[in-house]
């Protein structure tokens, strides 16, 4: 009888485990902080640098590529699908229509869309970034102005209204990339972006309160420097600290990750330790990085993020890298963030496409 009874336990909580292990992949919820089934919300199409805002028809992102492609959803869990690109004519200070890393931002009564584009006088890959303009969400983007929004004096281009002449001998004169919109407690606009080579560094600059414009006579200033590969920022404010997040490592290879520094003043992060957030051995995506983070009201905030998905929309293996030619893309996922009581963000629960 107690061997009976005994088997009969065994059997019961096998036959729980199974259904818990079931259940927690149907709803996307990691067990023990590591999922193998995270999922992409979009995987026929690349979709990299995902800049996702909230419009009246529910989701919008932008990706990298060839004037800045968009696709909508009604809700984060999708279908998402593609829409018309966002700019269709690139200025005249660029030589390519090949966006990266753009962000998107509603500022009063229009849409705009921060972006960086391949310039004269960089080398082969060296951008500077601009700003374009729409009155709605889902029009056509157009360039402000006549020069850069930020550019190295040493581009061919017109001068910009931040042109890092001040940068020393130990930072790098090369371009710049990745913009991301902050707005302050106060009000007050800044972009932030990352300048382009070694060490990495993450400059922050005033803008006007109409979000086009550097504030009268302001000059961006370093937030963070690193020798290691540190880029597209995204700035939070939650409760009294300031919270970056980043990716870091080489984009093309499944060790690129999203990580996160906090402190409790705006400019003093250079001893801030970076903490990790998304990574393939917590999530099973080969290189979740170039994420932004989405806040709803009364609701959980989002984080979106991209991954390499090889066959089938599956994650690349974890030896990818995309100078061996494999044929990969980087597609679209999200998950739900939540807060610790001392303030530190955390992952919990992937979102599915329906």
């Amino acid at each position: 009888m107690l061997l009976s009874a005994t088997v009969t336990v065994v059997l019961a909580t096998l036959a729980t485990l199974l259904a818990t292990g079931l259940d927690a992949g149907a709803s996307a919820r990691p067990v023990s902080g590591v999922s193998s089934r995270v999922l992409p919300l979009m995987h026929h199409h690349g979709f990299a640098d995902p800049s996702v805002v909230r419009y009246a028809g529910g989701y919008l992102a932008v990706s990298t590529g060839r004037g800045a492609p968009r696709a909508t959803a009604t809700s984060p869990t999708g279908p998402w699908t593609l829409h018309r690109r966002a700019m269709l004519r690139h200025p005249g200070w660029a030589r390519s229509s090949e966006i990266w890393a753009s962000d998107m931002v509603r500022v009063g009564h229009r849409w705009l869309l921060y972006y960086s584009a391949l310039v004269r006088g960089l080398g082969a890959e060296g951008r500077c970034i601009g700003v374009a303009a729409s009155r709605t969400a889902l029009g056509t983007f157009h360039p402000v102005g006549h020069r850069p929004l930020v550019c190295p004096r040493s581009a061919r281009t017109p001068r910009a209204f931040d042109s890092l002449a001040h940068r020393g001998r130990h930072l790098p004169h090369s371009g710049v990339i990745d913009p991301s919109a902050y707005r302050g407690t106060s009000g007050r606009r800044y972009l932030l972006y990352k300048t382009q080579g070694y060490p990495s560094t993450i400059r922050i600059l005033p803008l006007t309160s109409g979000g086009a414009r550097v504030r009268h006579h302001a000059r961006s200033k370093q937030m963070l420097r690193s020798r290691h590969i540190v880029e597209n920022p995204v700035l939070v404010r939650r409760h009294r600290h300031y919270v970056l997040f980043t990716s870091e490592g080489f984009y093309g290879a499944c060790h690129y990750r999203t990580t996160w520094r906090r402190t409790t003043h705006l400019l003093s992060w250079g001893h801030r330790r970076p903490h990790t957030l998304l990574q393939r051995s917590l999530t099973g995506v080969c290189g979740p990085g170039g994420a932004d983070v989405v806040t709803r009201r009364h609701e959980r905030p989002l984080v979106f993020f991209h991954g390499w998905t090889c066959r089938d929309g599956r994650p690349c293996p974890r030896r990818f890298h995309i100078d061996r030619g494999q044929r990969a893309h980087r597609s679209l996922y999200a998950a739900h963030l939540t807060w610790t009581r001392r303030g530190t963000p955390r992952v919990r629960g992937y979102l599915h496409p329906r």
